[in-house]
């Protein structure tokens, strides 16, 4: 909710979210590229900074980790502040200790024993997606401004023409590091300045920096085979990157010999192994002097208290049966064998038989940051569980004895705050393994367990970008050459594809949110009945030669598919292109029909998104007619208690409210109000929702009081459940003043008003438009109460608000008329849940 009329943030229509026109996207959005509406200059407005600045999780040092040869020429290149320096950009293979050598530089400068050495602003950003990078970019944003747009996008660029700044970012020094940099033309726009004096950056990729188009090799680590993706060359675009800027290729290889013995000798010796120099060289030069595969041999040995000589022996033995266990893995990377042997071992541990299946999720999400929360989840614990011996439900610490027991063999590695990481070629190892790799099952339960902790609240949070990052990774992942996306559509849409969707929505990504669930809803329509005939087509069917279709789109993954019928009615409201949205439903609505029939959910759900494209489109009458038909089948097909008819209830009451039958809306939301506080509970978003409703349809009604009455009670609710300083808290008490003052109590008003303001000051700082809204309507209360108190000499309190009357179109005596802001305004009824997700 929000106090007034949305607040586009200065991007004008016909414009993409860059701020330039359509299908053209600047090389940065520097400060040229920024709005160009005075009221929307962002970065004009700053915050009191608490310098200095940290965004992002540096990863933590690896065990007995080494100085290595080329720290000199890096810490040539990125201390000493005040000189130019250019972009190091490290270069090799999966393995080589690329992000290690990153966070150590990261970590030596942040705590530089000179503090004019240390960088003010130093950035961690997760480079495997654009979104990694707008994310973190955004989050310095808010720590530098008063205002930034909601937009992570334009967020994004705010921060970026900050480092642009010749006069603000050159007098402070920053460091911003780019891990795993995976498709060097997503993030081209990104990129901050080089060469600068106070500036550093170092950025991780997998990518050559030169590397000619015809000898690409498929991608070990993501498993991506280069037939299957686009022409582009990831190598070839970094190259150009690399070639038109100041940016230094920095190629880190394997550990040397030295390096390799100095890490093995460390190791052996904290864990109490007696070794001698023929066994370190002998075991070094089997595993390749690999860092990756170094780590998880000498933990095993750490564990199982072995000889180096020992260990060899079983490698080798391992070795020569590799072909059993990787049958499809074209890679003979020595980490193949030290990662069998590590998982064997954290299998054993207790709880036994753990280990194993838990790594095998990991696999399917994000290397960078999975949530623990997720992997310690009902759907997990339950998978996990039936892979005991016996079968059983498992604890959430006996999920967390497995990570410890998978972390101690280098597998995996967990951060504060409670975020599991691994490395992209352990994932890769697990993906391949016979006793690892994806299956349907394990596939839905990871789907469940994301829904399972993705608060409806947490959308623009760092949990929400992490929610949506692991679904856009499991969207990638294969299991050869099939997608295990897909195995979500056997048995019905699985809801996670309308949470992803959802994260579209609440960043106000509109282009990208419309062709999202566009593509959803045309693709689930050819796989239902692709020719037609009325035979539905399995995903993976080989009449089926184009899967579920692509969309090319810059900065955005291969989209799922499938109907998302309510978030396209709204976002293709939104964007006005309301008889297309129409037109494709209708089209999806006849074929669901004749393959799903007329009481499958989603032929249900597709009505639900025609009844609401009604409405936006201004037909309430036909909307309502829709809402009550399609109410009648819910109450029959699912019941009068899920949250699939209290939401159409809802949007039925809505309709009313807007056809201006404002008594049948306030009754029917008293009932559903009841309904939803005992089957969805009071803190449900939905309840909120209709307590919001039903509070401003009694004081649009005239019962000021009853409105005050309500809002009071959504406000506590609110404070409890989502915090006082949340922006939904801050509106619902901005409209609460409203009603107030439109109660008689104007003296209340004000003092609400008076504490608010400074709410939004701290919280939302004193140029944001609601801060601003709530400002204009205390002062108008203050005028009214001056007003009042100089034609009423006997000292009363005022009581009566101008609001009121001037709504009513007189002055009544309130020193004057003047403009009424829309921000000024409560906040209009809300739709409810439109994904019944």
């Amino acid at each position: 909710m929000s106090s007034g009329h949305e607040h586009r943030n200065g991007t004008a229509a016909g414009e993409d979210r860059f701020g330039t026109p359509h299908g053209r996207r600047p090389d940065h959005p520097g400060p040229a590229s920024g709005p160009s509406s005075p009221g929307d200059d962002f970065h004009t407005s700053r915050n009191p900074v608490n310098w200095p600045i940290r965004v992002g999780l540096i990863p933590e040092p690896a065990a007995h980790q080494r100085q290595r040869a080329l720290s000199g020429a890096l810490d040539e290149a990125l201390n000493a502040f005040g000189h130019p320096a250019a972009h190091q950009v490290l270069s090799g293979e999966s393995g080589v200790g690329k992000t290690q050598l990153a966070a150590h530089h990261a970590r030596f400068l942040r705590a530089h024993p000179v503090p004019n050495q240390r960088p003010e602003v130093l950035l961690w950003a997760d480079a495997a997606t654009r979104e990694g990078v707008v994310f973190a970019y955004a989050q310095a944003a808010r720590q530098l401004f008063a205002r930034v747009p909601g937009d992570p996008e334009l967020a994004a660029g705010q921060f970026l023409a900050w480092l642009h700044d010749p006069v603000d970012a050159e007098g402070r020094r920053w460091l911003v590091v780019w891990d795993d940099l995976t498709d060097p033309a997503e993030v081209e726009d990104l990129w901050p300045p080089a060469g600068r004096e106070r500036g550093r950056m170092i950025v991780t990729t997998r990518h050559p920096g030169h590397r000619s188009g015809h000898d690409r090799a498929p991608d070990r680590e993501s498993g991506r085979d280069p037939g299957r993706e686009s022409t582009r060359d990831p190598a070839r675009e970094l190259s150009r990157a690399l070639d038109l800027n100041a940016r230094r290729l920095v190629t880190v290889q394997e550990f040397s010999p030295a390096e390799a013995d100095g890490y093995l000798r460390a190791s052996f010796l904290e864990a109490g192994i007696e070794y001698t120099d023929d066994e370190l060289r002998s075991l070094a030069t089997a595993l390749g002097h690999l860092p990756l595969a170094l780590a998880q041999a000498t933990a095993y040995v750490a564990d199982l208290q072995l000889s180096p000589a020992a260990y060899l022996e079983l490698f080798h033995r391992r070795s020569a049966a590799l072909a059993d266990s990787f049958p499809r893995w074209a890679t003979r990377s020595p980490v193949a064998v030290t990662w069998e042997l590590a998982v064997e071992r954290a299998d054993a541990h207790h709880p036994e038989g753990v280990a194993r299946p838990l790594m095998g999720l990991i696999a399917l999400l994000d290397s960078a940051a999975t949530p623990e929360q997720v992997l310690v989840s009902r759907p997990i614990r339950n998978y996990l569980g039936r892979r005991t011996f016996p079968a059983r439900t498992l604890a959430r610490h006996e999920v967390r004895l497995a990570l410890a027991s998978l972390e101690r063999l280098a597998l995996v590695s967990r951060d504060t705050p409670l975020v599991i990481g691994a490395h992209h070629l352990t994932q890769r190892a697990a993906l391949e393994h016979t006793r690892t790799r994806p299956t349907r099952e394990a596939v839905r339960s990871i789907a469940d367990g994301l829904v399972h902790v993705w608060p409806d609240t947490a959308q623009d949070s760092a949990l929400g970008r992490r929610l949506r990052s692991n679904t856009a990774v499991l969207r990638e992942r294969t299991d050869g050459r099939v997608r295990v996306w897909s195995w979500l559509w056997e048995e019905g849409i699985h809801p996670v594809l309308f949470r992803a969707g959802r994260g579209l929505d609440s960043s106000r990504q509109m282009e990208w949110a419309v062709t999202y669930w566009e593509v959803l809803a045309e693709a689930v329509a050819h796989a239902l009945d692709p020719d037609h005939t009325g035979r539905p087509h399995h995903p993976r069917h080989p009449q089926h030669p184009h899967g579920f279709g692509r969309f090319e789109r810059p900065g955005q993954p291969e989209a799922p598919v499938g109907p998302g019928p309510d978030h396209l009615a709204y976002w293709s409201g939104a964007t006005a292109d309301l008889a297309q949205a129409q037109r494709s439903f209708e089209d999806l609505y006849e074929r669901q029909l004749r393959v799903l029939g007329p009481d499958h959910l989603d032929t249900l759900r597709t009505r639900h998104g025609l009844a609401y494209l009604r409405s936006r489109a201004g037909d309430t009458t036909g909307a309502i007619v829709r809402y009550r038909n399609l109410l009648a089948d819910l109450e029959r097909v699912v019941g009068p208690d899920r949250v699939e008819t209290l939401s159409t209830r809802g949007n039925l009451a809505v309709c009313r409210a807007e056809s201006g039958d404002l008594t049948a809306a306030v009754l029917s939301s008293q009932e559903l109000l009841e309904d939803q506080r005992e089957h969805l509970g009071p803190d449900h978003p939905n309840t909120l929702n209709t307590l919001h409703n039903l509070a401003h349809w009694r004081g649009v009604a005239g019962d000021s009081e009853g409105a005050v009455t309500e809002l009071r009670e959504l406000v506590t609710i609110q404070e409890e459940v989502l915090g006082p300083d949340h922006p939904s808290t801050l509106t619902s008490r901005h409209n609460l003043a409203y009603w107030q003052a439109r109660a008689h109590d104007t003296t209340g008003a004000a003092h609400a008003l008076e504490a608010l303001v400074e709410d939004r000051r701290r919280v939302q700082g004193p140029e944001h438009p609601d801060t601003l809204a709530s400002l204009r309507q205390l002062e108008r209360l203050r005028r009214e109460c001056r007003a009042r108190s100089q034609s009423d000499p006997s000292g009363r309190p005022c009581d009566d608000s101008g609001a009121r009357e001037s709504q009513a179109g007189t002055n009544g005596g309130n020193g004057g008329a003047h403009e009424v802001d829309p921000n000024d305004e409560p906040t209009g009824p809300q739709a409810l849940n439109q994904s019944w997700s």
